[in-house]
């Protein structure tokens, strides 16, 4: 398996609806050892996997996560959108998430959303709760990461697991003077920002202070290419069954989307 990190974002996305069973499960039909997904939380303190603070795009539903019942959720449809085949998908929850990893033995970015709505403080400790005493029930072979765009989030999971290893995520526009203060406040490790205006001599920067880097989201091979070229040490991507050496002998083929890697270092 290649030195650099594959990480699948939100599973297998072009094979599968995103979030999903199906679009994990997918992972274990080829080489990819890493897999991205994201938790939020309902209004009855569930916590469950969804990208998105509401539930129109990816589900058959509408309205604010924060404000749907865990059972009213567990009725919708988060496949229906993708294929008739997938109608039957539903949002998973952390206890299923735990679960395939465990049985997968796949390492994992779990990212944790911003908690927004009338009681967000509230849920939001719900939330990092609830995922502090489900830490403890992966695997340990299994490498977690945990990140995400609020540094609330990050600073009150450190608060209640300070080993945890953590990665704060920057957007090209909130990567500024000030990004050094963030990472050493949160005492994070690691540092996932965005492709679109990332250069070499920012990566070299982030580098020279001793900083992991998983880059956000490349799609294409090529450019992933030169971006391990450039020092970093992980990309999250949404094909990650198109990589060279992600198919397995089985003869389980991922898309072919026209990019080749030339060179890994």
């Amino acid at each position: 398996m290649h030195s650099k990190k594959i990480i699948a974002h939100r599973g297998v996305p072009t094979l599968a609806p995103e979030n999903t069973m199906a679009a994990f499960e997918k992972l274990t039909d080829f080489n990819i050892n890493w897999l991205e997904t994201d938790l939020g939380i309902t209004k009855d303190r569930r916590v469950v996997v969804l990208h998105d603070d509401d539930l129109d795009r990816t589900t058959s539903l509408s309205g604010a996560l924060t404000e749907t019942t865990y059972p009213n959720l567990a009725k919708a449809s988060a496949g229906a959108w993708f294929g008739s085949e997938y109608a039957q998908e539903t949002v998973p929850t952390l206890e299923q998430l735990i679960t395939f990893l465990n049985r997968t033995k796949i390492n994992v970015n779990i990212e944790l959303k911003a908690v927004t709505g009338d009681h967000a403080n509230e849920l939001a400790d719900s939330l990092v709760a609830q995922f502090v005493a489900a830490l403890d029930q992966i695997d340990p072979s299994i490498r977690v990461i945990v990140s995400s765009f609020s540094p609330v989030m990050l600073y009150k999971l450190k608060s209640r697991k300070a080993d945890v290893e953590t990665a704060v995520l920057f957007e090209q526009h909130t990567f500024y003077d000030d990004w050094l203060l963030i990472m050493q406040a949160l005492d994070a490790k690691i540092i996932h920002p965005e492709d679109h205006g990332l250069t070499k001599a920012k990566v070299t920067m982030m580098k020279d202070h001793g900083y992991e880097i998983n880059v956000w989201t490349v799609d294409k091979i090529d450019k992933a290419n030169q971006l391990f070229n450039w020092g970093v040490d992980g990309i999250f991507t949404n094909i990650a069954d198109a990589f060279p050496g992600m198919q397995k002998q089985s003869g389980k083929v991922g898309r072919n989307y026209g990019h080749f890697l030339t060179t890994w270092y």
